[in-house]
């Protein structure tokens, strides 16, 4: 949630763990940690992606001890397997990542772009959906122009999740 990426890692041997960084959490935008757990989630994929792609086979234990809350999940790799062509070619989509925060400019996409993102569409690297109908596009225009108002008012209650440095917890160690 806002790109907090709340999550820390260590590794022993051959098991990761993966903990909730409870200090990247946004307790105003998500005081139950939902979006935080969610978060942890699309991590935990991407470390079995990889795996996956190195030819591993990951075995999860999600939620493995009530005792340290923050723990969500191990996962150890005590298998080969050929390596997964398909995690691969997924796994270069996690590296090629990007996220766009900024307003768009309003009215149409030029044909050019257009052209573009329809080439990535038929390469399966994206998803291209097309609103021509005027009534479909001002209802979603006023969807978006409403979710945009909401996030700056969250925004604006938000001052203090954002850390220049990321989060207090050092590296490598467990919950504290």
């Amino acid at each position: 949630m806002h790109n907090t990426q709340p999550w820390r890692f260590t590794a022993d041997g051959r098991q990761i763990s993966l903990y909730a960084d409870v200090d990247r959490g946004l307790p105003v935008a998500d005081p139950d940690g939902r979006e935080m757990m969610i978060s942890c989630g699309a991590a935990l994929f991407n470390v079995g992606l990889a795996l996956r792609s190195l030819g591993y086979i990951p075995e999860t234990c999600v939620l493995p001890d009530p005792g340290q809350p923050a723990l969500v999940a191990q996962v150890s790799w005590p298998q080969r397997a050929p390596a997964d062509e398909f995690a691969r070619r997924l796994l270069m989509h996690v590296l090629t990542r990007r996220t766009h925060r900024g307003a768009f400019r309003p009215g149409a996409a030029s044909p050019g772009h257009a052209r573009r993102a329809a080439r990535r569409r038929r390469a399966g690297r994206g998803a291209l959906r097309i609103v021509a109908d005027d009534g479909r596009r001002a209802a979603l225009a006023a969807a978006v122009e409403t979710a945009e108002r909401h996030q700056r008012l969250v925004g604006e209650r938000l001052s203090s999740w954002h850390r220049t440095r990321g989060s207090s917890a050092a590296p490598g160690r467990g919950p504290r």
